[in-house]
C-alpha cells in the first residue's frame, strides 16, 4: 500500500517521503512515534497515515505533531489494499464532498435531528454546535480526513438525546488507552433506550451481551450518547470494518468520548464527554428529519 500511495503522489506531482512504523506494543497507553517520523510530519504538507484498527492513529502524538504545526492528515484506518478498488472507494470524490457538506450544514443550522427506521429507530438529539462533513478531503479546520469516507458527523447538545436506536449491521470500538474485544458486524440487533442524553436499557442477544461487557469495562461516561454520525457515501458496503459506517441511508451513533470530534477543530466540533471508549453502532434503513423535515440526498 505504501508504494502505490507513494506512486500515486509522485504521478501527481508531489514530492513524496515515506515512513514505515512497525510497531506492536502490548500496551498502547503511551506510545510515542520515532523522532524523525514526528519531525517529518512537522514539515510536510499532508500526511497520509495507513494503518489498522488495532493500532488507530488518530488521536496521539503524531496528530498532536502536525495539527500543531498546522499541518493536515488523511488517515487509512483498517483498509485493506483491495479496497482502492471496490466499494466506497468509487464513491465520484467531488459528488461525495459536495453532498456530505450539503448535509453537514443543514444539520449545523437546525435545532433538532431524529432518525428513524422500520427496525425500531426513532431517536431525537438536539443540535447546538456544528456538524462535520467527514470525507476523504482534508479539511483546512479540522486537518483531517479519512479514506474511505462519507458521512456528517455530530457531537450532539449533550442530555438531549432521547428515544431508541436499534443497531443492526455494525459496532466499532475505538479505545482511547489500552485495547479490547471489538463488535464487528452484528449478529442480532441490539436495542438501546435514550433518557436525557444517557443509555438507561441495552436489550437483545449475542451482539447485545457483547456490547454490555465492553461498557462493563469501561467508564461511567461511555453511557452517554456522544455523536450522531449520517452516512453519505453511495458506494460503501455492509461489511466488517469502517467502510460500513459511512453507508448512505444508515446513522450510526457513538457511545462515549465526543470531546476530541473535530481534531485540530475539535473547540468548534467537539463535545464535553471525555471517555476511555468512543462506542459505534450502525443502524440500517434510516430516514433523516431535520427539523421535522426529511432529508433527500
Amino acid at each position: 500500500m505504501t508504494d502505490a500511495l507513494a506512486a500515486a503522489c509522485d504521478a501527481a506531482g508531489a514530492g513524496t517521503v515515506t515512513a514505515a512504523v512497525i510497531a506492536s506494543p502490548a500496551d498502547m497507553t503511551d506510545y510515542h512515534h520515532p523522532t524523525p517520523v514526528i519531525a517529518a510530519v512537522e514539515r510536510a504538507d499532508l500526511t497520509i497515515v495507513a494503518t489498522t484498527i488495532r493500532f488507530p492513529r488518530a488521536y496521539d502524538d503524531l496528530s498532536e505533531a502536525l495539527y500543531a504545526a498546522g499541518k493536515r492528515q488523511v488517515l487509512i484506518n483498517n483498509a485493506p489494499l483491495e479496497d482502492f478498488t471496490r466499494g466506497a472507494a468509487l464513491a465520484e470524490p467531488k459528488a461525495l464532498r459536495a453532498s456530505t457538506h450539503a448535509l453537514a450544514k443543514a444539520v449545523s443550522n437546525a435545532k433538532q435531528v431524529r432518525v428513524t427506521s422500520p427496525n425500531g429507530t426513532d431517536l431525537t438529539v438536539g443540535v447546538c454546535r456544528p456538524c462535520l462533513p467527514l470525507t476523504g478531503h482534508a479539511e483546512d479546520d479540522t486537518g483531517f480526513g479519512s479514506f474511505p469516507s462519507g458521512e456528517a458527523m455530530s457531537s450532539p447538545e449533550e442530555g438531549t438525546a432521547c428515544g431508541t436506536f436499534v443497531a443492526d449491521a455494525f459496532g466499532q470500538v475505538v479505545y482511547l488507552g489500552g485495547g479490547g474485544p471489538q463488535l464487528g458486524l452484528l449478529e442480532d440487533p441490539i436495542r438501546m433506550t435514550f433518557e436525557a442524553g444517557r443509555l438507561t436499557d441495552l436489550t437483545g442477544g449475542a451482539a447485545a451481551r457483547r456490547l454490555q461487557a465492553i461498557l462493563d469495562a469501561a467508564d461511567d461516561q461511555a453511557l452517554n450518547l456522544g455523536e450522531l454520525g449520517l452516512g453519505t457515501n453511495p458506494a460503501a458496503r455492509d461489511i466488517g470494518h469502517v467502510e460500513n459506517k459511512f453507508r448512505r441511508d444508515t446513522a450510526h451513533i457513538a457511545l462515549g468520548d465526543n470531546h476530541l470530534i473535530g481534531w485540530r477543530g475539535a473547540d468548534i466540533y467537539g463535545g464535553t464527554i471525555v471517555s476511555n471508549r468512543h462506542i459505534d453502532l450502525v443502524a440500517n434503513g434510516i430516514t433523516i428529519h431535520i427539523d421535522g423535515t426529511a432529508w433527500q440526498f
